[in-house]
Parts: C-alpha cells; structure tokens; sequence
C-alpha cells in the first residue's frame, strides 16, 4: 500500500489493489486527489445501474459508473466499476497552495489507509445487498 502524496500535476498511479469480501478494488493517486473504485460483479442488484441508482454510502457519493476503468493511462480494464473521489468541498487538492489564501479550503488530506476502510465498508455494502438479494428481501 503506497501512500497518497498530493501534488499539483495530473499523475494517475495505483494506490492499493486487491480484494476485499471477494470484491476487486483499486485507490488510485490522480495527483491532485485520490480516487476509488471497485468491479461490479454480474450478479450484483448495483451490476449496471447508473451513479443515481446506486444506494453505497462513501465518501461524498457515487461518482463513477462504467464498463471500464482505466488503472494507467494506457491501461483498460473491462468491467463493471463504481467510483467515488476525495475531491469534494473540504476535501485538500493538490493546486491548493496556488490559489489565493481567501479561497483555500485547507481540505482534508486523505490517507490511503483511511480510503481502504471506506473500500472495505462499500464491498461490505455491495456483498450485503447481493444476500440480501438471494434471499428475497
């Protein structure tokens, strides 16, 4: 696990990937933020549906739903993914420092310890509503 380091250029690195309850997940730097996604699988009620059809609670909500998702800039994934971002209002971003004083958030600095545990709390979420599903509820 690498640690996010906020700076003020475009530079997509990976983070942290793995799985998390059978899930696979990537927190990815894109420089001035970090960013998270996890794969959909086909059987999921989530496999599909639209950034406002998704009900997982993170971190400023669901920002990200396609049938790809790019982990470099030349490399593709395929697949369904669900994302969400840490560049929200009081959320630090990485061109902080260069704007006037008055507008400065003096945002959070997310770390990617702390973004694993919000990955962990929406593969829960997803896997949930997956048992949830199987048994009629």
């Amino acid at each position: 696990m690498k640690e996010m380091k906020y700076q003020f250029d475009y530079k997509r690195e990976i983070l942290d990937t793995g799985f998390c309850f059978g899930l696979l997940y990537y927190i990815i730097s894109l420089g001035t933020h970090p960013v998270a996604y996890i794969k959909i699988p086909e059987d999921s009620k989530y496999f599909g549906k639209g950034v406002s059809d998704i009900d997982i609670e993170v971190h400023g909500g669901i920002t990200y739903a396609e049938d790809h998702l790019y982990i470099s800039d030349s490399q593709k994934l395929e697949g369904y993914f669900i994302g969400w971002d840490y560049a929200h209002c009081y959320d630090y971003a990485g061109y902080e420092e260069r704007l006037p004083i008055t507008v400065r958030t003096n945002g959070k600095k997310w770390t990617t310890q702390e973004i694993y545990k919000e990955v962990r709390a929406a593969c829960y979420q997803i896997q949930s509503a997956k048992e949830e599903k199987e048994n009629g509820d």
